[in-house]
């Protein structure tokens, strides 16, 4: 993307949105996309890029599933909120967090604030209130199954579906993992905390920011698990072919091993790198896990693998594949100018850089650089 400095990020951006959509719908694919992420460079995605692709379905779940009683708090919690917004500005500085309190603004506690509030967390296992943005894309996963239509043809199908749950990080009822106005898990923590131990191998669980990203991501992947449920009784599951993948990892610091130095550079904590990536092939029996040299840019490859032959990007003619991933060392931005009304130019803000080949967990594979010395070395505009 920086290497194409004649071209806006947004466009892009944009690019990338339609790359797979546009190839299968080209190949008669009945192609639908949920929430691309950041289309036109919008908090709320502007699914018009995709206009001129009639025969594209996009829609937009994040927000859609809360009942009437849910969206009347949430505009009466805002007005309150600008009021005690600017109230709070008016105070000293250091008086400001205690006054804003994780959003709540100190709500008294009453029937109506326990439908839609903030949640405030006060230590890893106890928490109170709802948090309305992982709410309204918890409930979209909820409601797959419903927005799912079985149907007794030979059409193909391609989905392409964006969720911003595991990016909004919250304490859930335990062992369900599900939402609750009241948390408090401090029991079934201390009575179950070898369930953060596999093949003697422990993750750390000590602080609210590690116990909540872990407990949203099993929320997660528990109605991904449901939905894959519904499949399997519809007799759809076998003949699908599922990628499910995250755009990056967290620096949780759940894992000493693939941390750096003393642990303070949250850049150089291997956790950022890591995302998830998870394969179901057709008619695919068993499960298994690998350590093999893996991208999220791998998913095009593995998505049209063996259904488009000699699949390329529509927009620039290049091959899809996946060989660049082994022909040399990949460069990493560590960049956190993630916001696109600051970082919206023809190529992205100057940043630090890592590059890794081959086994992620070997630090000896590693290496780290400043913005000026990846300019000098690897000639990158």
């Amino acid at each position: 993307m920086n290497k194409r400095d004649t071209e806006k990020l947004v466009t892009k951006h944009n690019e990338s949105l339609k790359v797979m959509p546009v190839l299968f719908d080209e190949n008669d694919y009945d192609v639908t996309v949920c929430d691309p992420s950041y289309a036109n460079y919008q908090w709320i995605p502007d699914t018009s890029i995709y206009d001129e692709y009639p025969d594209i379905q996009a829609y937009l779940t994040d927000g859609m599933f809360l009942d009437d009683d849910q969206k009347a708090m949430e505009i009466q919690n805002n007005l309150r909120n600008f009021f005690c917004f600017s109230m709070m500005k008016t105070m000293p500085v250091i008086m400001q967090p205690r006054i804003y309190y994780f959003g709540t603004y100190n709500k008294a506690e009453t029937i109506e604030s326990s439908n839609y509030i903030t949640q405030s967390i006060e230590n890893v296992s106890v928490a109170k209130g709802y948090n309305k943005s992982f709410l309204d894309e918890y409930y979209a996963l909820c409601n797959m199954s419903n927005m799912t239509d079985v149907v007794e043809d030979k059409s193909n199908t391609f989905l392409f579906m964006f969720n911003d749950v595991t990016h909004i990080p919250v304490l859930l009822q335990e062992p369900e993992y599900t939402p609750a106005y009241e948390i408090d898990n401090a029991q079934y923590d201390a009575e179950h905390s070898e369930r953060f131990t596999v093949d003697g191998n422990t993750i750390k669980m000590e602080t609210s920011e590690q116990m909540s990203h872990y407990q949203t991501n099993m929320a997660a992947l528990l109605k991904i698990g449901e939905w894959l449920d519904f499949l399997r009784e519809n007799e759809v599951y076998d003949n699908t072919r599922i990628i499910i993948v995250s755009d990056h990892g967290h620096a949780n610091h759940h894992i000493d091993e693939l941390t750096f130095d003393d642990g303070t550079d949250r850049l150089k904590n291997i956790e950022v790198y890591y995302p998830l990536l998870l394969v179901k092939d057709f008619n695919a029996t068993g499960f298994t896990t690998s350590e093999e040299f893996m991208t999220n840019a791998d998913v095009p490859t593995l998505a049209t693998q063996g259904l488009i032959e000699n699949p390329s990007n529509p927009f620039t003619g290049k091959e899809i594949n996946n060989e660049e991933k082994t022909a040399h060392e990949q460069m990493v931005i560590l960049s956190e100018d993630w916001d696109v009304t600051i970082n919206n130019g023809n190529t992205f803000l100057p940043a630090r850089w890592a590059s890794i080949s081959g086994n992620l967990w070997d630090k000896d594979k590693w290496n780290f650089y400043e913005n000026e010395i990846i300019l000098k070395e690897h000639k990158l505009p």
